[in-house]
């Protein structure tokens, strides 16, 4: 059995695990076909039984997110959880990008591979992953595999801008929001990110 779930923002992965776990038999085998940040929302795909075996034949798929970014703000997280570092730019100093901008700098990085991976991710760097570095002072910058399919901007209103982004597994979306603010020489967080599909399965 497979069940297609809308996980509500602030709900870690392992949250949502642990209460579809309550509804069934103790011993039941419950897992996901990849996790989601405490922000986001949207798909999660969760296998029952024995059907957790085929869980490998969705790792690595390709991946669509509704990402919503503002661009006047900053984090150390790149997203509105921040630990120890938030900033809001003055609206008013900014100048807005215009649309063409945005499209030419996203057009660029279609199918590129390397992007700056946030120091509060999951990767691991000798055994150990960087959202602990980065929790102990000690966070690591450093650049990452990610694809990058296709683009849609759905909306602009600046300084909010939102995305439509089909990925390839293992992409960052805070990575793509901190790159783009970086390189428009203005702030660039997530503050709402929602999984809409994992290969071809969809809410």
């Amino acid at each position: 059995m497979f069940l297609l779930i809308n996980k509500p923002s602030w709900y870690t992965s392992y949250d949502l695990i642990h209460k579809i776990k309550k509804l069934f038999p103790r011993k039941t085998k419950i897992w996901h076909a990849g996790t989601l940040d405490p922000l986001a929302t949207g798909l999660m795909l969760i296998a029952i039984w024995s059907d957790t075996k085929k869980l490998s034949q969705y790792v690595g798929l390709s991946k669509t997110y509704l990402a919503t970014i503002d661009l006047s703000q900053e984090s150390d997280t790149r997203d509105t959880h921040y630990r120890s570092y938030h900033k809001q730019l003055d609206i008013s100093t900014l100048q807005m990008p215009k649309i063409q901008q945005i499209h030419s700098l996203l057009q660029d990085k279609i199918w590129v591979s390397r992007w700056p991976l946030t120091p509060f991710s999951a990767k691991k760097i000798a055994g150990k992953k960087l959202y602990e570095y980065a929790r102990e002072g000690n966070p690591k910058f450093i650049d990452c595999d990610m694809e990058l399919l296709s683009y849609e901007i759905v909306s602009y209103e600046f300084p909010v801008l939102q995305l439509r982004l089909d990925v390839w597994s293992g992409t960052y979306i805070r990575s793509i929001a901190h790159w783009l603010g970086s390189q428009l020489w203005l702030g660039g967080i997530l503050t709402a990110l929602h999984r809409e599909s994992v290969g071809e399965r969809k809410l």
